[in-house]
C-alpha cells in the first residue's frame, strides 16, 4: 500500500493533553454559552417595569394620566431604578365600585366619596378595620358640587331653589352609575335639611327634581364634555377647573349651601401580594405628598395642604357641609342614594 500525506495521522493527535483538550473545550464552550444565555433571561426579567392596578373615578382621570402617574414613576425610578407601569381603568365611582365587588384586580381604587367604599365593606372587598382608617384619614383633595349654567339661561340663579327642573334642561350624571351624581343628589338632599325640612321632605323634593331631569349622562367626565358642547341650560358637577375648558369658559355659580365632596383612595388588600406591598404603600404616601397637593390644586380640586389651595371656591359665607354632616355613608346609601337610583 502506497503512502500518501492524507494518510499519515499528525502525531499530537495521539498526545493525551490533546485529546482531553479536544473534549473538555467544546463543553466549556457550551457551558459559558448556556449561563450566559440564563443569566441574561434574568437581566431581562429583572428590567421588567413594575406594574400598580389602578381603578379611578372618571373626574379624575385628567390629572391622575397627565400629572400623577408620571410623577410617581419618575419617583420610583429615582427612588428604586425601576420602571412603573399604571394598568388604569377609569369609569364612573359606581361602575368601578360594582366591577372591584366582581374580583376585578384592583391593587389601588380611587373613588368619588365613601358611599362606594362602604359598599366595598359590604361586598367583603375591605375589611371594617379598613374602613375605619379610611374614614379617620384626612382625604387627600376635595371640591364642592357647584352649578355651571348656560349663557342661554337669563334668570338669575344663585341656588339650588332657583332651579326650575320642569322648564330647564338640567344635567345631573347618573346616581346609579357616576358618584358624583351621588354627591349632586346628596347636595340637593342636604340643602334641603339645613334649611329645616325632614328627612321626607327632602327626599320627596330630590326625587322629584330626578324624575323631572332627563339628562343623565353615566359619568361626570361625560356630562362636562355634553355641556361643552351646548346641551343642558345647568349642570350639577365639581367645581375643580379641570374641568373649565379655557377657550370655552363655563360659568360657575357657587351655591349657598352645597356638600364638599372628599374623594377616597383605597388599597385592596385581597388583591396585594407581598411583593407588591412596598409599591402600593409608597403610591398611596405619594397622594398626600407636597408635590401631589400642588398638582391636584393646579388641576382645581381643593387639597389639604393651604400652601397650595387654589384661589377659588366658595365664600366663607356659604354653607358647605360633608358627607359626615349628613349621617353615615351607610345610612345615606339604604335611605337616599339606592332608593332614588332605582327610581
Amino acid at each position: 500500500m502506497s503512502i500518501s500525506a492524507g494518510n499519515i495521522e499528525p502525531s499530537y493527535k495521539n498526545d493525551p493533553a490533546y485529546r482531553i483538550t479536544s473534549i473538555v473545550f467544546p463543553v466549556l464552550v457550551a457551558v459559558v454559552v448556556l449561563l450566559f444565555i440564563w443569566f441574561s433571561r434574568n437581566q431581562v426579567r429583572l428590567n421588567e417595569p413594575r406594574t400598580i392596578t389602578l381603578y379611578c373615578f372618571s373626574a379624575m382621570e385628567s390629572v391622575m394620566e397627565k400629572s400623577l402617574l408620571p410623577a410617581f414613576q419618575q419617583y420610583w425610578l429615582k427612588e428604586k431604578q425601576e420602571h412603573v407601569e399604571f394598568i388604569t381603568t377609569f369609569a364612573g365611582s359606581g361602575v368601578i365600585t360594582r366591577q372591584i365587588m366582581t374580583r376585578f384586580p384592583a391593587e389601588v381604587a380611587i373613588l368619588s366619596s365613601e358611599l362606594d367604599a362602604r359598599r366595598l365593606v359590604g361586598g367583603g372587598v375591605i375589611t371594617v378595620a379598613t374602613w375605619q382608617e379610611i374614614h379617620r384619614h384626612e382625604k387627600f383633595c376635595r371640591s364642592p358640587i357647584v352649578l355651571f349654567v348656560s349663557d342661554s339661561i337669563q334668570i338669575p340663579i344663585h341656588d339650588f331653589e332657583d332651579i326650575d327642573f320642569k322648564t330647564m334642561d338640567v344635567v345631573i350624571p347618573d346616581p346609579l352609575t357616576s358618584g358624583e351624581g351621588q354627591m349632586a343628589v346628596l347636595a340637593l338632599y342636604g340643602s334641603r335639611l339645613r334649611q329645616g325640612f325632614s328627612h321626607k321632605q327632602a327626599f320627596e323634593y330630590v326625587k322629584a327634581a330626578l324624575t323631572e331631569t332627563l339628562n343623565k349622562p353615566s359619568t361626570s367626565q361625560a356630562a362636562i364634555e355634553q355641556f361643552q358642547a351646548g346641551i343642558g341650560d345647568v349642570l350639577f358637577n365639581y367645581e375643580a377647573a379641570v374641568f373649565h375648558n379655557k377657550l370655552n369658559p363655563l360659568k360657575v355659580i357657587h351655591p349657598n349651601r352645597t356638600i364638599m365632596t372628599e374623594p377616597i383612595a383605597v388599597a385592596i388588600q385581597k388583591n396585594i401580594t407581598s411583593k407588591q406591598a412596598e409599591i402600593i404603600n409608597s403610591f398611596m404616601t405619594f397622594l398626600w405628598s407636597a408635590d401631589t397637593q400642588r398638582k391636584l390644586s393646579e388641576a382645581g380640586f381643593q387639597t389639604i395642604n393651604t400652601s397650595t389651595q387654589a384661589s377659588f371656591g366658595p365664600s366663607s359665607q356659604n354653607d358647605i357641609f360633608t358627607l359626615d354632616s349628613l349621617g353615615s355613608a351607610l345610612d345615606l346609601n339604604r335611605s337616599v342614594i339606592d332608593p332614588l337610583a332605582a327610581q
